[in-house]
């Protein structure tokens, strides 16, 4: 009998996956076929980074159905931040349903497990834990100034790993100091432009002008040695090396929270912090404001003139006693 999808589709009766069948086939027609559904190339990396990892660390047999439901268990309990697992369920849910959907399994095995509870914690650095940071690449070698250049700009404008790893070096006019997220390349699909700061400026310059000239403008302003594209996943495990090194407990979206802060710190207006990170509304940028307010209160209650007044007359009665 034909069953009812996830969506409410009839689908055909399940197909057992045959011997041949392994998670890389099954894995390469999905990309295929959400690639023809128009999705960003960043959703596509994401996906292919996140079903690679779980299957390259798993070692599970995609036929096994009750060996991979195991499995899926066995890694979303892995002790990682809340909003980890949340996208490796997310990820895992997307692709197994579509395998469901196209009868490569007989149910999806995440099925009934939920998402963890994530306070939505901003977890920021300090200005000194961001020196500490710049300071571990090795600015002699292209690797170490291209990281460096990628620290500094996520720091100078905010821009998602994922939209840093696919820009391009058209994308970057030093002159005007900015540079623009493609539409194709934006989360939101909304390209936007972002100003950058001379220090930024002359350090993307130095990059430029040691990238090699036989590399086309098609390779990445962030690439390999060997002018390959770098993945937010990469820069993830290279950012973490570096925190290490730097005695600092960090990842790549810190220094996005970190830039969102520091600008309001210094007198950015909510709207335009938000335009400058590419929220498609105020909800999350509100988490940055609430915690710029909660410095307010601390700053106040140090410098507020009315309790300033009221101690200084304490003193004088004192005095006069």
């Amino acid at each position: 009998m034909p069953r009812k999808t996830s969506g409410g589709a009839t689908r055909p009766p399940h197909r057992m996956s045959r011997k041949w069948t392994t998670w890389q086939d099954v894995l390469t027609e999905f990309i295929l076929q959400k690639r023809a559904e128009g999705l960003a190339w960043r959703t596509l990396d994401d996906y292919e980074d996140h079903i690679t990892r779980f299957f390259s660390r798993c070692h599970v047999e995609f036929a096994d159905y009750e060996a991979l439901r195991r499995a899926v268990l066995a890694y979303l309990a892995e002790p990682v931040a809340p909003a980890t697992r949340n996208i490796r369920l997310s990820n895992l849910k997307i692709f197994f349903r579509w395998c469901v959907d196209n009868s490569y399994l007989p149910d999806n095995p995440c099925t009934g497990i939920k998402k963890s509870r994530d306070d939505g914690t901003v977890r920021h650095l300090s200005l000194e834990e961001v020196k500490q940071l710049l300071r571990q690449p090795d600015r002699s070698k292209y690797t170490g100034l291209r990281d460096y250049c990628m620290i500094l700009l996520q720091l100078d404008t905010g821009i998602r790993p994922g939209e840093m790893c696919q820009l391009l070096p058209g994308d970057v006019n030093l002159e005007a100091r900015e540079i623009y997220i493609r539409p194709g390349v934006a989360k939101t699909r909304i390209g936007r432009t972002l100003p950058f700061s001379p220090t930024t400026a002359a350090a993307l310059a130095r990059l430029l002008k040691v990238r090699p000239t036989w590399w086309s403008e098609k390779v990445p302003l962030f690439a390999s040695e060997q002018g390959n594209p770098l993945t937010s996943w990469w820069w993830s495990k290279q950012f973490k090396k570096y925190s290490e090194q730097a005695g600092v407990r960090s990842s790549p979206y810190c220094l996005r929270h970190t830039a969102a802060i520091e600008f309001l710190r210094h007198g950015a207006d909510a709207f335009s912090v938000q335009r400058m990170l590419g929220h498609t509304d105020l909800t999350m940028t509100k988490r940055y404001v609430n915690i710029c307010l909660d410095d307010l209160k601390t700053v106040h209650d140090k410098a507020s003139p009315v309790q300033a007044l009221f101690t200084m007359d304490k003193r004088a009665s004192r005095k006069l006693d």
